[in-house]
């Protein structure tokens, strides 16, 4: 199956945009049953939203974003903890990704692998150093899989659901 990845800032293309929107309406809204699930920093410049394409098809998507702009933004929402990977990293460099979802009918094929290794480069090249989760619970060993090491006990900030915060260093 061949895959495609597209990247937009904010609200800069308006298909990837609205493509990301659809996949964390129906995985998040529909399935889950978050209720606040759009926020201001979906359209910030410097929010980069990933979306995958599985052929022609919407696969999934993520975004990422510089930690500072969660924290103006959304001081109300679960805020990333300090941990020792954060030792040399300057301010600027310490990015969140978040919202990484897979579509229900494309789970299994290693699409949740591929958006986080894409969302990874693309807060590389915006100047990230160290990147930040707040992980569902039940996907933490896809994450360490990847890298990233758990930096919070368990909590139940994000709607109720069990989430802990992870990070890795680029």
């Amino acid at each position: 199956m061949e895959t495609t990845v597209k990247m937009s800032c904010g609200a800069c293309s308006p298909q990837v945009h609205d493509d990301a929107f659809a996949v964390r309406r129906a995985v998040f809204m529909e399935e889950q049953g978050y209720e606040n699930e759009f926020e201001p920093i979906d359209e910030d410049s410097s929010c980069i939203h990933v979306v995958l394409y599985a052929g022609k098809e919407l696969a999934g998507c993520a975004r990422v974003f510089p930690e500072e702009l969660e924290r103006t933004l959304n001081p109300g929402m679960p805020q990333s903890p300090a941990c020792s990977l954060d030792a040399g990293v300057k301010q600027g460099e310490t990015y969140i990704m978040g919202r990484v979802a897979v579509m229900p009918a494309m789970r299994r094929r290693g699409l949740a692998r591929e958006l986080v290794r894409a969302s990874e480069r693309a807060a590389r090249e915006a100047g990230a150093r160290l990147i930040k989760l707040h992980a569902q619970e039940y996907i933490r060993d896809l994450y360490a899989a990847e890298g990233y090491e758990q930096i919070s006990e368990v909590d139940y900030e994000d709607e109720g659901q069990p989430h802990l915060w992870m990070a890795k260093r680029l």
